[in-house]
Parts: C-alpha cells; structure tokens; sequence
C-alpha cells in the first residue's frame, strides 16, 4: 500500500515514525489517501491525509488534512489544506499531542488499572522478532477472538460495573481491529482487558488470566506465535 502514498509523503512520515514507533497505526480506506490513529484504542485522536490537490498542478500541489486534536486547548478536529514543505510540521505537532496525551497523570490516570496492568507485564512477554510489525495469522485471530467473546460473556454478568463497562468497549473495539493490529498492539489490548478484570473483581481477573496465558498462549505457541 505504500505506493499509494507519494514519495514526498512517505519520506517524512516515515522519518516522524522511526521517532515514534508504536505511538500511531497506519490505515488505508477508499475515502482518503492514509489514516493514521492513536495506537491506545480507546483514543479518538487521528491524522487523515484525505486527498491530493491538483487544480494548480502547475503552482503549488497541496493535500488537504484532518487531524484531532486541533492543538492543546481543543479536542475539535481541524481540517486545512498544506503544502509538502509545511506537512511535518503539522504532522509533528499532531505526534506531540499524542505523546502528551499518552503521558501518565497521577490525577486523570486510573491508578489502580494501571497497578494492575503493570503487575501481570512479565506474563505478556513477546519474544518473536516481528511483534511489532506483524500481525498473528489468521488461525491465531481465530483463537484470540475465541478468548474474547469469553471475556466479553464475562464482563456482560457485570455490566452494571462502569469497569466492565469500559473493558467490553475495549474488547469489541480489538475484535473489529485484530486484523489491522500487530501482535503487540492485540497482547497490549488484552492485558489492558485483564487488568480491568482485576480491578471489577479479584476472582474475574485471575479467571481472565489463567485463561489467557494457560490456554490461549498454549495455542498461540501450537499455531506458530508468542
């Protein structure tokens, strides 16, 4: 897909992600030329490189953007069209906001979630070389989603908690993703997931656990991943 990007392009995009790995994922889509959005799923924030101008090909060509956020003091998206020697610097900004945004706070942070998912870290080990840029096969997606409409059947006995609330959005948001996701994105998402079931209940989260890492690793590691 990346001769649908042009070369001008490309280069700088892919100069700011060699910064920044792991901070945004790549989509393509028949409405624009490339998306890219917050690797954290539960984010809204994106970058669209929604089309080229070329009503003055002979002047300068420009493409038309839309980002959220706008910048600091707003959530809004923004949509502007730039020219390729300003698009890194609209480019980086959006990439610094994300980094912002992504920073720990001890006041907006959930502290607890966050206790939880720091604590189960050594059981979500990825050793493969290409974690981070690969996604599980498909026989892998097949068992990665089998294990979260499992959760997703546990959380719904709760779902009066705002916890479980929030972990089946997160659980339906992976399912509709895995495709797209790397390895490391989907094992990242599902210990987040874990780590909410410790916090709805201790019982809930070691059910989630010991399912996770005793049965689908088993047959991640059978089917040629982890």
């Amino acid at each position: 897909m990346k001769n649908k990007i042009p070369v001008g392009l490309r280069k700088i995009i892919e100069e700011v992600y060699k910064e920044n790995q792991n901070l945004f994922i790549l989509e393509f889509n028949e409405n624009s030329i490339a998306k890219f959005r917050d690797s954290d799923l539960e984010s809204d924030f994106f970058f669209e490189i929604k089309n080229i101008n070329l009503e003055n090909v002979h002047k300068n060509i420009t493409y038309t953007i839309e980002y959220k956020p706008y910048n600091e003091e707003t959530l809004a998206p923004r949509t502007v069209a730039v020219q390729l020697s300003n698009f890194k610097q609209f480019f980086s900004k959006w990439t610094s906001l994300l980094i912002e945004s992504n920073e720990v706070s001890p006041l907006f942070n959930d502290n607890f979630t966050q206790t939880y998912f720091d604590e189960i870290e050594p059981q979500f080990d990825i050793l493969e070389d290409d974690a981070e840029y690969k996604p599980f096969t498909i026989i892998q997606q097949k068992r990665i989603v089998e294990f979260l409409n499992k959760a997703e059947e546990v959380f719904n006995m709760q779902k009066d908690n705002i916890d479980a609330k929030r972990a089946i959005e997160l659980i339906e948001n992976t399912k509709s993703k895995t495709t797209i996701l790397t390895k490391k994105e989907v094992v990242k998402n599902i210990r987040k997931i874990i780590a909410r079931g410790f916090k709805v209940g201790l019982k809930i989260g070691e059910k989630l656990l010991i399912e996770f890492t005793h049965e689908v690793v088993k047959k991640l590691v059978m089917t040629g991943g982890l």
